[in-house]
C-alpha cells in the first residue's frame, strides 16, 4: 500500500491590493455628479407619479380628501416611497451591474468586493442604508493608507481608483 501524502492548504494571505483606495475628495466629486443625475431621475419619476395620480383621480379609483387639492398627493407616503425606490434602484442597479455609477465613471472609481467581483444586491442595500446621505464618507479621513467609508465597512466592500485604461475598458464593456 502506498502512503498518502497529506496536503496542507497554503496559508491564508491578505488580499493583494493592486489599486489605491478612493479618498474623500474623489468620493465627494462622484457623489456630486450622481446627485445631479438622481435629481434628474426624480423629476422624471415625479412626472410619472403625478401622471399616475391624475389618471387614478380621473378614473375615480382615487379621491382627494375633502378640503384638499391634488397637491396633497405630493405629501403622500406612497409617493415618497415611489421616489425612494427610484433613488435606491439607481444606485443598486449601477453598483451591482458594473460597479460604477455615472459619477463614479467620471471620477474613475469602482465599488467591488475585495476579490474584485461586483457587490451583491444585499451589499448595495446595506451600503445605502448606512451611507447617511454621503456623510459616511467622512470616515475616509481616519483611514490611513487604505481609507474606507462607514458604508464600505458595513457592506464589506471597497471603493478603488482605476487607471485611465481600466476605466475606459469598464466603459467599453458595459
Amino acid at each position: 500500500m502506498a502512503k498518502r501524502k497529506s496536503v496542507t492548504p497554503p496559508p491564508a494571505t491578505s488580499p493583494v491590493h493592486t489599486h489605491p483606495s478612493a479618498g474623500l475628495l474623489r468620493r465627494l466629486g462622484a457623489l456630486l455628479y450622481d446627485y445631479l443625475v438622481v435629481i434628474s431621475l426624480l423629476v422624471i419619476a415625479g412626472f410619472i407619479g403625478m401622471g399616475v395620480a391624475q389618471l387614478l383621480l380621473a378614473t375615480g379609483l382615487a379621491t382627494v380628501p375633502e378640503g384638499r387639492d391634488a397637491s396633497w398627493l405630493l405629501t403622500s407616503p406612497l409617493y415618497s416611497a415611489w421616489l425612494a425606490l427610484v433613488i435606491m434602484g439607481f444606485y443598486v442597479w449601477f453598483w451591482t451591474r458594473a460597479g460604477q455609477t455615472i459619477g463614479m465613471r467620471a471620477w474613475r472609481l469602482r465599488i467591488q468586493n475585495v476579490d474584485g467581483s461586483n457587490i451583491r444586491i444585499t451589499q448595495a442595500l446595506i451600503r445605502l442604508a448606512t451611507a447617511a446621505f454621503g456623510l459616511g464618507n467622512l470616515m475616509c479621513l481616519l483611514g490611513g493608507e487604505r481609507p474606507k467609508a462607514f458604508q464600505d465597512i458595513w457592506a464589506e466592500c471597497e471603493v478603488i481608483v482605476l487607471s485611465k485604461d481600466e476605466n475606459l475598458n469598464m466603459l467599453n464593456k458595459s
